[in-house]
């Protein structure tokens, strides 16, 4: 399984999770195989700052990263969640914290 979740910053699992796709410097993509943490990898967010996001051209940025799931605060688009979830990527909002403890809770 392949999670990407929205990072405040390049630090990875010690990143907090981004507040939203537009506050969120870079993706953190962690791969799980067999309950374990497998690889890890900083992603730039080709969204970070911009005011207005097309839905398509970010799920396509996701899907590019081969996750599964996201995990970000808040996905303050209803056209981006809809079609995350249209394209089977599972999204976990309301979270808050360190990427890796909250991945240890995954």
């Amino acid at each position: 399984m392949i999670i990407a979740f929205a990072s405040k910053n390049h630090l990875g699992l010690n990143s907090d999770v981004g507040n939203s796709i537009a506050s969120s410097e870079y993706f953190t993509v962690a791969e799980i195989e067999n309950g374990k943490l497998k690889k890890v990898k900083n992603v730039e967010n080709p969204f970070f700052k911009e005011e207005e996001i097309n839905a398509q051209k970010f799920v396509d940025f996701i899907k590019n990263t081969n996750a599964q799931k996201i995990v970000i605060s808040v996905v303050d688009d209803a056209d981006i969640e809809n079609e995350l979830l249209l394209n089977d990527i599972e999204v976990i909002k309301n979270v808050n914290g360190r990427i890796a403890d909250i991945l240890k809770e995954l």
